[in-house]
């Protein structure tokens, strides 16, 4: 599996809004941005990632923020 640091910003955030159940028009929409430009950056993400399917972004993104919050104690 890919590490974060693998993706551009942008990628990033695409990955972020693919993982809130985003269609690439939507995620165009919210990133003013084309759609085609928009499905080329998710593309770009399943590649870089190794991934053939928006729900492995979904389920990568998932993990990528439970691992950024803070641990409790």
């Amino acid at each position: 599996m890919g590490s974060p640091t693998t993706l551009t910003k942008r990628e990033w955030q695409v990955a972020e809004l693919v993982s809130e159940g985003l269609t690439n028009r939507a995620v165009a929409d919210k990133l003013v941005i084309a759609p085609r430009t928009s499905q080329g950056r998710v593309e770009h993400v399943l590649t870089k990632l190794g991934f053939t399917s928006r729900a492995q972004i979904a389920a990568w993104g998932v993990e990528q923020s439970t691992r950024q919050q803070p641990q409790s104690s």
